[in-house]
């Protein structure tokens, strides 16, 4: 099922095993996205002008917890994505992603992603830091 104009809901599904999978493989979404994440993510991939990969999108506590996941990620509660495309150049993704009203960005340069969330209030890092 489209979830916004360019993302499928099952984009954003958590990828642990813990979960139903659809007829297509792919594991099956049962958390809410925030739609003012899925606004952002659009706007980004409507300015890059090429498709975003999500990485990471919801993910369940406890694989949030296998991954290095803070407690209480931004992931657990559908109000972020890790994101990426092919060729990414991470400083203009940023970029594009503060143009487009992120509120926390994250910059993973060694992962080649972008965290980008609708937190609320702004937030900057990266793995440089």
């Amino acid at each position: 099922m489209k979830i916004g104009e360019y993302f499928d809901d099952y984009e954003f599904a958590c990828h642990c095993d813990r979960h139903e999978v659809n007829a297509e493989g792919h594991n099956v979404l049962d958390h809410i996205i925030d739609k003012r994440l899925v606004d952002l993510l659009d706007a980004i991939r409507e300015r890059l002008g090429v498709p975003l990969t999500v990485t990471s999108g919801y993910r369940c506590p406890e694989h949030n917890t296998e991954v290095g996941g803070v407690p209480n990620s931004y992931h657990t509660q559908g109000v972020a994505a890790d994101i990426t495309y092919d060729g990414v150049d991470v400083d203009y993704l940023a970029q594009i992603a503060e143009e487009c009203g992120a509120d926390g960005i994250g910059k993973y340069y060694y992962q080649n992603f972008v965290h980008v969330d609708v937190r609320g209030y702004e937030a900057r890092w990266s793995d440089l830091d």
